[in-house]
């Protein structure tokens, strides 16, 4: 597999835990989800700042600046979970339109198979997932033994 920086690491494994499962018939994620808990797998938000744009399901206003723009940082990542989705090897799948694509919260995506393994790869190198208590975050890393 080709090496992957940091950041789109991050990614993958956000969408481990927020993308849903590949063999799921509805898409249940916003790529805005994978690409706020990406954020804090790469330090640029602490926890405490990750679990307060999680503490509640509308919490969409939070990737936005004051003057009702996008985040820089949000907009960044979601190009780079964008570039993910179209390069080899798939590791993402797409949901709506990604070619052109619209608002990270009106977009959704989720690993393959291979995008599953490779997350659950690279996981030891990053910090455990904050505790989300008003999410339905049911995912969790297998036992390593």
């Amino acid at each position: 597999m080709q090496h992957m920086m940091r950041v789109q690491e991050a990614i993958l494994l956000a969408a481990y835990f927020r993308g849903g499962d590949p063999d799921a018939v509805v898409w249940t994620s916003n790529c805005d989800q994978v690409v706020t808990l990406s954020l804090f797998y790469t330090g640029d938000i602490s926890a405490s700042n990750c679990n307060d744009r999680f503490s509640v399901k509308s919490y969409a206003g939070k990737l936005y600046q004051d003057d009702g723009e996008l985040d820089e940082m949000i907009v960044s990542r979601y190009h780079a979970l964008i570039e993910l989705l179209q390069s080899p090897p798939h590791l993402f799948e797409g949901g709506s339109n990604l070619k052109s694509p619209a608002h990270p919260a009106f977009t959704s995506c989720r690993l393959t198979r291979e995008g599953q393994e490779f997350a659950l790869s690279v996981a030891k190198n990053f910090p455990d997932k904050p505790d989300f208590p008003n999410w339905p975050d049911k995912r969790t890393l297998p036992r390593q033994e």
